[in-house]
């Protein structure tokens, strides 16, 4: 029987608590100190209901409006179903806090906090008004933000450039900055990169000698994709791009692109894994790609998962420029960056990296080093002194 004098807690999230990393390392280090229900909204695929996972609870729905058609009106609907229905799920919780993951679950735990009067923490994820989105619907959001700042008693940023910004031009309060390491996995723990599924995967399109370069994430227009396959047609060395993110009209056209440049020998595209398996995949690869478009602003102060999953995994990377990469990038030596989203500029990084086996070596012990200090177990207190002060009480929390 549950202990209902301990506190909960209950996250509000739009996307899929299977693969989203950062929700399920927050969600499970809360446990040790809260009840934690997850509300989610299913992805087709999924079906409605409540299990729980590693002391987490996640509840599932589904949007009754999901098959209107893709239009502003039509989105509108959608949005206004999505608020009310998470929050009178996330009402019935009776939770000491809300948790919303990201901006679309903010005026839900405001709506639900206003039944229940527990406080609302927003976990920003992205700088959500600068996302891949129409124009109205970015001003749309930033209206939003703007709006309900005031009413959240505590924001995270993931990484401080963006934490800056919000505060600059949002008018919020400071953020605590909880980044997006994954929890640290002592080198002998790895699985061998040679019995990686990865290297299965490879090994099944006919191509076991070919150098694996990853990529781990979502497959979309706005991460330069099409830059990174048009670039392989220019790569000298025996090299795989392999896209692991799921299989969609986006990967189709990325897949039908490198078909039309003769290298879909050369282009492998992969469903997305369960974030807890995730680490037995990114071993398998020699090295790990980072890449987005440079706008919106979002994407250029991007710090993704990936980057520091790669170097978990002792995988070097190959990663754009961007402010909170290229930080990384130049304090250790763990791969090669590429200053613009030229194929050729592309092409040249991936060739320094990985068509001379030295180099690849000294960036693959670098990540060593990045990896003792970049993970969950170094900002994870953060997270902890953030809860300490809300179940204590306190109606605007900021770092000290």
């Amino acid at each position: 029987m549950r202990d209902r004098a301990r506190p909960s807690i209950c996250m509000l999230l739009h996307s899929n608590y299977d693969t989203d990393a950062r929700v399920k390392r927050e969600a499970r280090h809360l446990v040790a100190r809260a009840r934690v229900r997850v509300v989610q909204m299913a992805e087709r695929d999924q079906e409605a209901g409540v299990r729980e996972e590693a002391g987490v609870e996640i509840e599932r729905f589904q949007l009754a409006t999901r098959d209107l058609p893709q239009s502003t009106f039509y989105w509108g609907i959608k949005f206004v179903e999505l608020t009310l229905r998470m929050a009178w799920r996330a009402s019935r919780t009776h939770p000491s806090a809300y948790h919303a993951h990201d901006l679309i679950m903010v005026p839900a735990a405001i709506l639900a906090s206003w039944m229940r009067r527990a406080p609302v923490i927003y976990d920003s994820h992205e700088l959500w008004s600068e996302t891949e989105q129409t124009p109205a619907q970015r001003r749309f959001w930033f209206a939003i933000e703007r709006w309900a700042l005031p009413r959240v008693a505590a924001v995270i940023a993931v990484n401080q450039s963006r934490a800056e910004v919000m505060v600059r031009e949002l008018g919020s309060p400071t953020p605590f900055v909880i980044p997006n390491y994954p929890r640290h996995q002592p080198v002998a723990a790895l699985p061998s990169g040679e019995t990686s599924p990865l290297r299965e995967f490879v090994r099944e399109d006919g191509r076991a000698d070919a150098l694996i370069l990853l990529y781990q994430g979502v497959i979309a227009e706005t991460r330069n994709l099409d830059r990174v396959i048009a670039a392989m047609a220019h790569v000298r060395s025996p090299v795989v791009l392999v896209l692991l993110g799921g299989t969609s009209a986006v990967s189709r056209k990325f897949a039908a692109q490198a078909e039309s440049l003769g290298i879909a020998d050369r282009v492998l595209i992969h469903d997305r894994i369960d974030s807890d398996l995730l680490p037995t995949w990114t071993v398998g690869a020699d090295a790990g790609l980072v890449t987005y478009a440079e706008t919106p602003r979002n994407n250029y102060l991007c710090a993704p998962n990936k980057l520091f999953e790669y170097c978990m995994s002792g995988v070097p990377v190959v990663g754009c420029a961007f402010p909170e990469v290229a930080r990384v990038m130049q304090a250790y030596p763990i791969g090669e960056s590429f200053e613009d989203s030229n194929p050729k500029t592309i092409a040249a990084a991936i060739d320094r990296l990985m068509g001379e086996p030295e180099r690849l070596a000294r960036a693959r012990e670098a990540t060593l080093v990045v990896r003792e200090k970049f993970h969950w177990d170094a900002v994870a207190p953060e997270l902890d002194r953030l809860y300490d002060r809300v179940f204590a009480g306190e109606r605007r929390v900021v770092p000290e």
